[in-house]
């Protein structure tokens, strides 16, 4: 059975995080991540607020259901994810990124017909 611990864990290996930068990321010390990880201090608010500030699905991290508030895919969450733990610089980038996909999903499709 997965654990509140076990959930931030996997939530900063997926953000590709080390548990050094992630204690920087949420503004909170090494040793208190290690100890969240591992379940040995309670999560309090403040530190629930920080993940959430980031994009990080609290109601996972506490309950482990995710947020879907909007019938959407498991790939389509995920992406909503990673859109929220993005910097602004990344953010900005991403329209043109996807557009430029969505462009050529289509030129295939015209050609494939």
């Amino acid at each position: 059975m997965s654990t509140m611990g076990s959930r931030i864990k996997e939530k900063r290996e997926h953000l590709g995080l080390s548990q050094t930068e992630f204690a920087s990321l949420v503004g909170y010390s090494l040793i208190q991540q290690i100890c969240y990880e591992r379940d040995e201090i309670p999560l309090g608010g403040l530190y629930l607020q920080a993940l959430a500030k980031h994009g990080i699905d609290t109601l996972y991290i506490i309950t482990g259901n995710r947020l879907n508030p909007i019938n959407i895919s498991a790939e389509e969450q995920e992406i909503i994810e990673n859109y929220r733990a993005m910097n602004e610089a990344s953010r900005l980038k991403l329209p043109e990124v996807s557009h430029d996909f969505a462009y050529k999903r289509h030129i295939e499709s015209i050609g494939n017909k």
